[in-house]
């Protein structure tokens, strides 16, 4: 009974909001058009509110905030930049014969949306909806390399550094110093931080507002990424695709834009 109540209310929700997308309303003409019982109405509006889906007008009628429509954004940015992306991870898992991947945050990890994995037997596997701490990872330092100071803070208060492998980064202000440097060098590095025998690589890309949207990255078997000259190349190659799709994303960057083009 209770998963059939908490289905009903879900379904509810969704009609309170596919409604409130025509149109703002009052909440008794909502109960109205919805066919519902006004109580109900007002509790499932009462929540909205709270959440800040919802914003109430001067004539007390009530629409969708612009953090709702935020969402409705930040998910259509996630299938055009997946689209664009595509087509340069198979030209870096061509080049450097290891992972490609690309990487979103979402608050606390990071999700992997899109992977085109490396030619060798050996190699790693890296599934679409595969997550991971973002601390622990250099998509994650990517990310975590956006926050504002207060934000950061917040995530920093909130978190419980896990030592994943013996070179997880456990002390907060070593992180933050590594937080640091990502921010003024515009990658990162896992250093087999989140598993033994995993060396990742990672760059930002910009939306036309210029917000981190995603990561792009290399994940490769460790021993197979220890020439120098190689991770410098590595680095290289990522930092110039990531700013190519994030001018293709619409971000306007003072810096010359690349030649890096896919095959």
């Amino acid at each position: 009974m209770g998963l059939d109540y908490n289905i009903k209310s879900v379904e509810r929700v969704f009609e309170i909001v596919k409604t409130l997308s025509s149109k703002p309303q009052a909440p008794a003409e909502l109960a109205t058009n919805l066919n519902m019982n006004k109580s109900t109405v007002h509790r499932f509006i009462s929540t909205l509110l709270e959440l800040g889906y919802i914003e109430k007008l001067p004539d007390h009628s009530i629409r969708l905030s612009q953090s709702f429509i935020n969402l409705g954004v930040n998910a259509q940015n996630q299938y055009e930049v997946v689209n664009l992306s595509k087509p340069y991870l198979l030209t870096l898992a061509e080049e450097f014969k290891e992972s490609a991947l690309l990487a979103v945050f979402n608050g606390n990890e990071s999700e992997y949306v899109d992977k085109v994995e490396s030619s060798h037997t050996v190699r790693i596997v890296f599934e679409p909806g595969q997550k991971a701490p973002a601390y622990a990872v250099a998509s994650g330092k990517v990310f975590l390399s956006s926050l504002e100071e207060k934000e950061l803070k917040q995530y920093l208060d909130n978190l419980k550094l896990v030592p994943h492998t013996q070179n997880t980064i456990i002390n907060r202000d070593e992180l933050e110093k590594e937080i640091a440097h990502v921010k003024k060098t515009g990658y990162a590095v896992d250093h087999e931080e989140f598993e033994i025998g995993l060396r990742g690589f990672a760059c930002p890309i910009k939306d036309h507002k210029g917000k981190i949207i995603a990561a792009i990255c290399i994940a490769g078997i460790a021993p197979r990424i220890t020439d120098e000259k190689r991770i410098q190349h590595i680095i290289s190659s990522i930092l110039v695709t990531a700013k190519e799709i994030s001018t293709r994303m619409g971000y306007q960057s003072l810096e010359p834009e690349s030649s890096f083009v896919p095959k």
